[in-house]
């Protein structure tokens, strides 16, 4: 299930062949086939309109529920709706990184700014700073220099626990804010204190409506959403992604060198939500970080008639199934 080796990696990202080499069983050059691979913009919102759509509908549930359920009833509807939501907050989220591949708007300038005002408004950072951090994360993929580390912990319930409850987000800021002093720039460093504040802002907002709707059960549901739910699936995501699936809890791989993993996930309604943006194909991400997830069928039916084949094949897995072996292994560490 792991994607750590095959093809030439010599010019590649860590984990990823040297595409440029690669050619079809039918004589086409991946260079050449790649060109044809131009992102489709519509599908993009399509996908991020019904991430929106999802998101008011899971907000105004319980609201609108109170009116006519009893209030036992209404209260345990607020769990489901808290799940609702921070799964949908998590679909959301991953177009952020659409956006840092420049695959919302055909100009970068364009692309960034509906990033920032359809995406990252909620998540408190903007498209080029995730960019900055991100593109260091396809560099250095495994290696002590990566910047997006979370797949170092393990599936214990600790961990869970910590993603849940917020200790772990305030770890990954400390974490980034560490490595933003060590490559600071003013513009950037200012952008980001505004992007946390909109945030704020528009969270605090959605929070004082439902208030003044009069159904604080909502206004519950939401802050239950945003800060456990959502923070708990993307931990969880980010860990079934790269991490090793034999990997030992007690292995501390700011020292261990973990080394590149990547995988392809199911293609399902669930997998392609709770895995939107492409994440659920995420191996094909890693190898050529340009192509747009609207690109990825035809990507991977290509590679398919490659030398490339067995690697994707032995890749395969689903996140249930990645998931349960992370989970048996935390249990045995």
């Amino acid at each position: 299930m792991e994607s750590a080796t095959g093809g030439d990696r010599r010019k590649g990202n860590p984990g990823s062949p040297h595409l440029p080499s690669i050619v079809s069983e039918d004589g086409v050059r991946w260079v050449d086939y790649r060109r044809t691979l131009q992102p489709r913009y519509g599908i993009v919102w399509r996908d991020i309109g019904f991430c929106h759509l999802f998101l008011a509908v899971g907000a105004l549930a319980v609201p609108v529920a109170s009116q006519v359920l009893p209030a036992a009833a209404t209260a345990a509807l607020v769990v489901l709706a808290a799940c609702w939501i921070g799964f949908w907050l998590h679909s959301l989220f991953l177009f952020g990184h659409e956006a840092a591949h420049t695959n919302l708007a055909s100009r970068r300038k364009t692309n960034d700014r509906l990033g920032d005002w359809f995406v990252w408004i909620l998540y408190g950072s903007t498209t080029v700073n995730y960019r900055y951090t991100h593109m260091t994360h396809h560099a250095h993929l495994g290696d002590h220099e990566d910047t997006e580390t979370t797949y170092h912990l393990c599936l214990s319930v600790l961990n869970m626990l910590k993603a849940v409850t917020g200790i772990h987000v305030l770890e990954v800021l400390l974490r980034n804010r560490g490595h933003s002093e060590k490559h600071k720039k003013s513009t950037r460093t200012s952008s980001g204190v505004l992007a946390s504040l909109r945030s704020v802002v528009v969270h605090a907002a959605v929070v004082a409506g439902l208030l003044a709707a009069g159904s604080r059960l909502g206004a519950l549901t939401w802050v239950i959403a945003v800060g456990a739910v959502f923070p708990l699936l993307a931990t969880v995501r980010t860990i079934v992604e790269h991490r090793q699936l034999e990997a030992p809890c007690d292995v501390d791989f700011s020292v261990e060198l973990h080394g590149p993993v990547n995988r392809l996930f199911g293609t399902g309604p669930v997998s392609r939500t709770f895995g939107s943006a492409g994440f659920n194909q995420h191996l094909l991400h890693h190898w050529d970080p340009a192509i747009s997830y609207t690109r990825f069928a035809e990507m991977g039916e290509f590679l398919s008639r490659t030398p490339l084949a067995a690697e994707m094949e032995a890749s395969r897995t689903g996140y249930g199934a990645a998931f349960r072996t992370l989970i048996r292994e935390a249990r045995h560490g």
